[in-house]
């Protein structure tokens, strides 16, 4: 099934912003790598900042659906959900570098621009931070770690390791840089008593 125009033109304004920076991005340069004429693009989105945010919303919204999905598998032990969430975001961040780097670059200059993506990143952070109070509470994870830390340097850990793999030109989701976060993220969990 093709991708509807509006998806056509969010890919490519999140090529465009990941590979050009929000402020070098130009509705001309959209509509170029998206590949529809400008009026299709005017038709759907005004202006370039409501094209960024929509791209950015979308993004977290679609992390936040697939690392959801994870917690939500009642088939596994809480430990092994924490586990696959961990797996989860590099699967994620493996498929969707692009929209990987623009969350992780994503401040452009401008305040309120700022300030409404960090409300976005907010949705995930809350999600996160639930989460791993509910696994804190049951004594999965250990009773000294500040929630809010953990979850964001999981999301930088996987985050800022797929940015320098994507540098690099290497695989992401590969068993040893799998095998090697879980044992950072394992320092964080006990086993319950």
């Amino acid at each position: 099934m093709a991708p509807s125009k509006k998806d056509q033109i969010a890919q490519g304004a999140l090529t465009a912003f990941a590979q050009l920076g929000y402020s070098e991005t130009t509705m001309d340069a959209i509509a170029e790598m998206a590949q529809v004429a400008k009026g299709t693009l005017y038709y759907h989105f005004s202006t370039k900042e409501e094209l960024f945010l929509y791209v950015i919303e979308k993004g977290v919204k679609m992390l936040i659906y697939h690392v959801d999905s994870v917690m939500q598998n009642e088939q596994l032990t809480l430990e092994d959900r924490m586990l696959n969430v961990l797996d989860e975001h590099l699967r994620f961040f493996s498929e969707n570098r692009e929209l990987c780097f623009l969350l992780l670059s994503v401040f452009t200059g401008d305040e309120q621009r700022d300030l409404t993506v960090a409300k976005l990143l907010t949705g995930y952070f809350t999600m996160m931070e639930s989460y791993m109070t509910r696994l804190q509470e049951q004594g999965y994870i250990r009773a000294d770690v500040e929630i809010g830390t953990l979850a964001s340097a999981l999301f930088g850990m996987v985050g800022f390791t797929a940015i320098r793999k994507q540098y690099r030109k290497e695989p992401l989701d590969t068993p040893e840089n799998k095998h090697t976060l879980r044992c950072f993220l394992a320092g964080m969990l006990q086993t319950k008593q």
